[in-house]
């Protein structure tokens, strides 16, 4: 949806930490910042799924002066997103006891419980479905206990390994429940941060269980990189996860996590320039790392928190800052990935009305390229800033 310029400078200000929005609030003025057109301005917050996750920010700013008709509507977003969030916390606790029950460790990504950790509400983060890590070696037991419950089998296909690329998506045999996805990792380039760092180590460890403040940015900044840093969700995500609890954190943890896990270097680096930029996280928390290679730089560069283009070239963009951001010795696996698909995984899509269908791989792959280059050429020609001035 189209939005001027008060518009965006407000979204931009009401994603980013409390430390920015109160520095940028006395610098820019609030008159400025409010002086949008309400009903449209509601209607952009609602569609991209921003309105319980920005609009009481938007409220905080504007004090006495916010339009009561925006406000209404945010309190009912936010009452129907509780709604929500009761019913995902009680299917997953039923996800939840039928793998244990089988001997499966488990854990939420993101959800109600993420956003009950850093928004202070659980239906401030709008979600569809339920995302449950658990351990590689356990996926295909996962499945069939979460077949327990009425779920149907999936239909992602599978690596030669037996894994999906990511995870395997169940949907309810009649539609009671929401979706489940059952992921064995959070991002395309690992294969051991997610089982070391994310899981409970025991089962009986598991109730209540979080991961190490290091491992949770981390896991905020890979999904960051893997959504092709694209609108402002996931930044408000980590502006809120920062003002909880960037106190706690060492940046000296997150260098050794790098150290230990270095294919996940440059999704980081990349994500942590953005979200600098974007959401206000300290510049310092890679002190005395590499700086940044010439790629992420230009991946950096491609983020896009108000995404105006057509379905087609945003996928394209996600593909794009993928293989900008991939780790040296994975050419192959992005261009499988992201430019020359399995027929299956076309198919697939194709099914799900995730993407366009092409008559081929081989066609598909010439369109994707095509919108690489329209994305290389908007960044060369772009003077738009990622911060309000």
């Amino acid at each position: 949806m189209p939005y001027s310029p008060a518009e965006r400078d407000l979204l931009l200000l009401s994603a980013g930490t409390a430390a920015r929005r109160e520095r940028l609030r006395q610098r820019v003025g609030l008159p400025a910042l409010v002086a949008v057109e309400w009903p449209s301005f509601t209607e952009t917050l609602r569609a991209r799924r921003l309105l319980t996750t920005l609009g009481p920010r938007i409220l905080e700013l504007a004090g006495d002066s916010a339009n009561e008709d925006f406000a209404a509507a945010v309190q009912a977003e936010l009452e129907a997103g509780r709604r929500q969030a009761a019913l995902l916390q009680l299917v997953a606790a039923q996800a939840n006891a039928a793998l244990s029950a089988a001997g499966i460790r488990s854990a939420p990504l993101k959800g109600p419980q993420l956003s009950e950790a850093i928004h202070g509400d659980a239906g401030a983060r709008l979600s569809g479905d339920i995302d449950l890590l658990v351990a590689p070696e356990q996926l295909g037991d996962a499945v069939a206990a979460v077949r327990q419950l009425g779920y149907e089998a999936p239909e992602d296909p599978v690596e030669p390994n037996g894994l999906p690329q990511l995870h395997f998506a169940m949907l309810h045999g009649r539609g009671e429940m929401p979706p489940v996805e059952l992921h064995w990792r959070i991002h395309w380039y690992e294969a051991r941060f997610a089982q070391q760092r994310l899981l409970p180590p025991t089962l009986a460890a598991q109730d209540g269980w979080r991961p190490q403040r290091a491992d949770e940015l981390i896991a905020l900044l890979l999904f960051y990189a893997r959504d092709g840093f694209l609108d402002l969700r996931l930044p408000a995500d980590l502006s809120a996860w920062w003002d909880s609890f960037g106190e706690e954190l060492e940046a000296a943890e997150l260098l050794a996590r790098l150290a230990a896990y270095p294919e996940l270097g440059p999704a980081v680096r990349g994500a942590l320039r953005v979200s600098e930029v974007v959401a206000g996280l300290p510049d310092a928390l890679l002190a005395g790392a590499a700086p940044l290679r010439s790629r992420e730089r230009v991946a950096a560069r491609l983020a896009y928190p108000n995404p105006r283009s057509t379905r087609a070239q945003l996928y394209a963009d996600i593909g794009l800052i993928d293989g900008l951001l991939s780790p040296p010795g994975s050419l192959g696996a992005f261009v499988r990935r992201q430019v020359l698909p399995s027929q299956d995984v076309l198919e697939q899509q194709a099914r799900h009305g995730s993407r366009p269908k092409r008559r081929s791989s081989f066609g598909r792959g010439a369109g994707i390229l095509a919108r690489y280059g329209l994305a290389m050429t908007r960044l060369l020609r772009s003077s738009e800033t990622l911060s309000p001035s």
